[in-house]
């Protein structure tokens, strides 16, 4: 069967003409359409006066153009023959093509900086423009070699780049995660410790699964290097691991940036820094031979934030390890079953140089790598915070508040998620009739790995001393029950030790937020009944002079309607709220309103407001 040509688009035509002006680089055929990958494929070299150690005078090239050109993706491979076969930074592993398309897989990073430009340029890949885009990838391409052969893609001062892994495709271990949390504070229990080996152990980060978490590296004698500073770990029951650690001095890469890919890459590796791989293996292969639980050794080193810093954390790949059997049977040929002929067994069998190592996928969990992007400061993420009622003000509050940082929180609330609840809550249809207490804990601890939550599910309720008693380990108690008991409660307690005293409330609809806070030792009721008694008088007769809002049929209970938008917008204010009462610790209370503004040209903010406005009384 023939199939039909494809006309090579005209815009992709306009592109490759574009690179006629380019002396060094030369078009060898193409643009044809490879149906697998959906794109159109140009060959091309690019030429160099001198060449380097990795880097000939003449590259050869495929260039992938998406058929949506001047949009959709442009990708830079090496050609199978005459291509680059090292693998350098910002690029991905240039491994050989397994379907022989023509191209390897070390596909080059061009559309983000490298060499010095992080900090004196932007890259920006002109999308849009069909006589530039083609050519301004094949300059860049031109640039990236001409870094690469005079070792300048990493240039001093950038952040430091790891080179790519592959993961594993053993389908029972491609849904599990390893994670760990060592920071430039944990760096210091592996001082002098690097060429050393010893055991890990693991332990199930709870609520998250398949997230194996290392709890513990102890050296070869068992004494504990480090800890999990995370909250505990869970037992993994059928599915414990058996964990192991070896820590080299520098880097694990082949030159000039690639990861090993094998038992004998990673030999040769060690080996140039003074250290036999085997030597290791042979204290492990005891703990594995016959083991029913899967083994997982996690190589490290250690890395600095920056090119050119000092080292200031150590980086860990995990392996996982093959199966090994029993020191029993008939060892290999010439060898009798003793201690040398087992390991000659092991180390020539699934252990040698020409077997994969199986990569898993592993991350680094610890709050400053989670919260890179934006944490609160360590004044309110280090405090302990009691929140009285998770509705949907204090469930979005509780959830802002761990993605920010805060790792230790008590929630107190006996209500149960109804299916209305859904859409303004943290929960989910599959919650309803679930406790919100339960829900909202659950997914603190699918957020944050280091959070601590303290489950309360029933209300504020006792006698003063009762109350005194289960408060008193927090710093700031945030009262968002919108209940008159719960502030009635609330005030009754004395605590010698003073903390912050927030409550927050919404006004109807949402289009108001009510903030009151305060630093002593009570919770001064009478100050917050003053204050906010007017706006509770407006806020009736907004209702009242509203139409009711119902589910349905049933029972006569008109709800409180707000959007979950608003009330989001609400909850983010309240974080700011926090904030300020935590860095002012204010003696008086401290009441603000915030109100929803708008004007012809829509939506305008969330802004103060002093004095309730009038309300017009609803036509009879």
């Amino acid at each position: 069967m023939t199939s039909t040509p494809v006309l090579t688009p005209l815009k992709i035509e306009r592109g490759l003409h574009g690179l006629q002006g380019i002396a060094a680089c030369l078009v060898e055929g193409g643009p044809r359409f490879d149906e697998k990958v959906h794109c159109w494929v140009v060959t091309l070299s690019l030429h160099r006066d001198v060449g380097a150690r990795f880097v000939g005078t003449s590259t050869r090239w495929c260039v992938l153009i998406d058929g949506s050109y001047p949009f959709g993706p442009i990708s830079f491979y090496p050609a199978a023959e005459g291509g680059i076969t090292a693998t350098f930074p910002h690029q991905r592993k240039n491994t050989a093509g397994r379907e022989r398309r023509g191209w390897r897989g070390g596909k080059l990073c061009l559309d983000s900086p490298f060499g010095d430009e992080r900090r004196v340029t932007v890259v920006r890949d002109p999308v849009g423009d069909v006589d530039a885009r083609l050519r301004w990838h094949v300059e860049r391409a031109m640039a990236w070699l001409q870094h690469a052969a005079n070792d300048q893609l990493l240039a001093e001062g950038e952040p430091f780049e790891l080179p790519e892994r592959p993961h594993t495709i053993v389908r029972e271990w491609e849904r599990h995660l390893v994670v760990h949390d060592e920071t430039a504070t944990s760096f210091a229990a592996w001082s002098g410790r690097e060429r050393s080996f010893g055991r890990a152990r693991f332990g199930a980060v709870t609520d998250i699964g398949g997230a194996l978490g290392v709890s513990r590296f102890e050296d070869q004698q068992g004494i504990t290097i480090r800890t999990w500073a995370g909250r505990e770990l869970g037992d993994l029951g059928k599915g414990y691991v058996n964990g192991f650690w070896w820590l080299l001095p520098k880097p694990i890469v082949l030159l000039p940036w690639q990861a090993p890919g094998t038992w004998g890459e990673l030999r040769r590796i060690a080996k140039a820094m003074g250290l036999e791989t085997d030597a290791m293996l042979r204290w492990l292969f005891p703990s594995i031979r016959g083991a029913k639980a899967r083994s997982v050794l996690l190589l490290g080193y250690p890395v600095p934030l920056r090119v050119g810093a000092s080292p200031s954390e150590v980086h860990w790949d995990a392996l996982l390890l093959p199966c090994l059997n029993e020191a029993a049977g008939k060892p290999p040929s010439g060898f009798r079953p003793n201690a040398r002929g087992w390991w000659h067994r092991d180390r020539f069998g699934k252990f040698a140089d020409n077997v994969p190592l199986e990569y898993l996928y592993l991350e680094n969990w610890s709050p400053q790598r989670l919260q890179a992007r934006g944490r609160l400061p360590s004044a309110v993420r280090d405090l302990r915070i009691a929140l009285l009622g998770v509705g949907a003000l204090g469930s979005l509050l509780a959830e802002m508040l761990v993605r920010a940082g805060v790792t230790d929180i008590a929630l107190v609330d006996d209500d149960r998620v109804d299916a209305g609840n859904v859409c303004r809550h943290v929960a989910t249809l599959v919650d309803v009739r679930k406790g919100k207490v339960q829900v909202v804990a659950q997914r603190l601890r699918q957020i944050s790995p280091a959070v601590r939550v303290v489950e309360v599910s029933k209300a504020l309720c006792g006698d003063a001393k009762t109350i005194v008693e289960r408060l008193d380990p927090y710093d700031v108690v945030i009262e968002c029950t919108a209940s008159d008991e719960a502030v009635t409660l609330l005030a009754t307690g004395w605590w010698s030790i003073p903390r912050v005293f927030a409550s927050f409330s919404l006004g109807y609809g949402g289009k108001r937020l009510f903030s009151f806070g305060v630093s002593g030792h009570e919770f001064p009721q009478q100050e917050f009944t003053s204050n906010v008694r007017l706006w509770i008088e407006h806020e009736a007769a907004t209702w009242a002079n509203s139409e009711e809002v119902l589910e349905g049929a049933g029972c006569w209970s008109p709800l409180f309607p707000a959007r979950y938008d608003d009330v989001v917008m609400a909850a983010a204010t309240c974080v700011k709220e926090l904030e300020t009462l935590v860095a002012q610790r204010p003696r008086a209370p401290r009441f603000r309103v915030f109100a929803q503004t708008a004007s012809d040209d829509g939506f305008q903010g969330f802004v103060p407001e002093a004095i309730p406005p009038t309300v017009e009384a609803k036509a009879p």
